[in-house]
């Protein structure tokens, strides 16, 4: 699977994990924080993905930057 894809994949669907996290009454501390209340921390950890995701879309973009 080329990396482009797969880093795609990974920051949508990571996206859509933290998009949840956030929407969710009860996962954050009350206010606008994003700060995680102890309900939401297991979800809240998943934004690590969402780096990884971005990383392979970088490495990808810097790959296909080199070859030209």
């Amino acid at each position: 699977m080329p990396t482009a894809i797969a880093g795609a994949a990974l920051t949508g669907f990571a996206g859509g994990l933290l998009g949840l996290y956030l929407r969710t009454p009860g996962m954050t501390k009350p206010g606008k924080s994003v700060a995680p209340t102890q309900d939401g921390l297991p979800v809240s950890k998943d934004v690590w993905m969402l780096g990884i995701g971005l990383g392979l879309l970088t490495q990808a973009w810097v790959a296909r930057k080199n070859q030209r």
